[in-house]
């Protein structure tokens, strides 16, 4: 008996089907209650035929791909956001212990920059998703099977594209609304924590730019409460510059007049320069510096924070460039989803990491080709009729002609081969 199977257990199905079939009398499994999906068509020694609907094969298969990919895309963007998120807490504490940024706001800004980039992780991880699942399927002989019961690379091109038409919907609505909305905030969150007073992005055993400028602050201690220990204080102005240096400082509040202070006991203050006359050494148990805050100033209004209708009445390259860029991420799912079905050709001699190392320099390329097609047409080198179009152009033709030749079971660069032989 000869028998094909399109999922695992469409096995179970249809022999049952089979042993349905030989116990009746007439024969016919369509008869029987158990002819439910199994496989696209099978035949046996019996002369009996078993015609089973192509449709409800198609629709389990369509599950078993919606189901499967659904789950790797989800684990690969959870397994990117995650990576993402190690990546940017390392960099803004690093620019945190540089005083750049209050310890405040350090939440928000890693907040605001994940929004900002999903619409780069989402069709990355759909991208990778789809890539496993048929890399799975060719591995476990899935797709040999399938390709024995009719089904080849193009009957799954449907589900593809609809799982490809809902993550393109996501990444536009991410890229058109959420990430100008965190552009923005980003700005707001960054002008806010440059208005602190001096003491609000004071790091212990770090030397601190004061917000307002012109003085250094150093703590070796900040206690929860506010309290200092061994504190540093240097204003290097130029008539007169001082430098004070205290065991214990606090800050506290006027009262009268709402002012900030900061109090530094039991220390010395040195002012002036050495070697002139006005150079005075001076031990105090008490210096109350005032705490300036740094003038209000409205965040910059950045060409990415700007809404899809505002790029459109601005002229110039730098919002031609964001737009194109904004409309190619959801272009750029539809052309991956080709490139994964081309690519996911597992071969046993190769190894399994093989075509997704392959699947990755596609990526990378694709993205490089982009951000080059943006800087040019920023730089006017390319008119903002055309933007981006030739980028998705060229890489929609390669992935046509190399999932041509996937079809054909051909290998992916043969006709090149053959031209450069000749």
């Amino acid at each position: 008996m000869v028998y094909c199977r399109a999922i695992d257990y469409s096995v179970v199905l249809a022999a049952q089907a089979l042993t349905d079939s030989r116990e009746r009398k007439n024969g016919c499994i369509a008869h029987s209650p158990h002819a439910t999906p199994g496989c696209a068509a099978f035949s046996a020694v019996s002369p009996t035929v078993v015609k089973v609907k192509r449709a409800h094969n198609a629709m389990i298969i369509y599950r078993a791909f919606y189901r499967e990919a659904a789950q790797a895309i989800v684990a690969i963007v959870a397994i990117l956001v995650v990576v993402f998120v190690l990546f940017g807490v390392t960099a803004v504490l690093g620019r945190t212990v540089r005083g750049e940024y209050a310890e405040s706001i350090v939440l928000q800004l890693l907040g605001w920059h994940t929004l900002r980039r999903l619409d780069l992780l989402l069709p990355l991880g759909f991208y990778l998703g789809v890539l496993l699942t048929f890399s799975r399927w060719y591995r476990d002989s899935e797709m040999t099977v399938l390709a024995a019961c009719g089904i080849g690379l193009l009957q799954l091109l449907r589900p593809v594209l609809w799982v490809a038409a809902v993550v393109a919907v996501i990444v536009a609505g991410i890229a058109f609304y959420v990430t100008p909305l965190a552009a923005h905030a980003i700005e707001v969150v960054k002008a806010e924590g440059s208005q602190r007073p001096e003491l609000g992005g004071l790091t212990p055993g770090a030397f601190t730019e004061a917000a307002a400028g012109g003085r250094i602050l150093y703590a070796e201690r900040v206690d929860p409460d506010g309290r200092m220990g061994q504190v540093f204080l240097g204003n290097q102005a130029k008539d007169k510059p001082r430098v004070v240096l205290a065991h214990q400082g606090h800050s506290f509040v006027n009262d009268k007049t709402g002012d900030r202070f900061v109090a530094l006991v039991d220390g010395w203050a040195y002012e002036g320069r050495p070697g002139q006359p006005d150079y005075r050494l001076v031990r105090f148990e008490t210096y109350a510096v005032r705490l300036e805050e740094k003038p209000i100033v409205p965040p910059p209004q950045t060409t990415e924070g700007l809404s899809m209708a505002s790029l459109i009445a601005t002229a110039g390259g730098d919002a031609s460039a964001e737009w194109h860029w904004r409309v190619s991420k959801p272009v750029l799912v539809f052309v991956l989803a080709l490139y994964a079905m081309a690519l996911a050709y597992t071969d046993a001699r190769r190894g399994r990491l093989a075509n997704l190392f392959v699947a990755i320099l596609v990526y990378f390329i694709y993205s490089n080709l982009l951000g080059l097609g943006q800087t040019m047409i920023k730089k006017g080198q390319v008119p903002g009729a055309i933007g981006l179009w030739w980028v998705h152009g060229a890489m929609l033709v390669v992935a046509v002609f190399m999932l041509y030749q996937r079809n054909r079971n051909r290998p992916l660069l043969s006709r090149l081969r053959l031209l450069g032989a000749r």
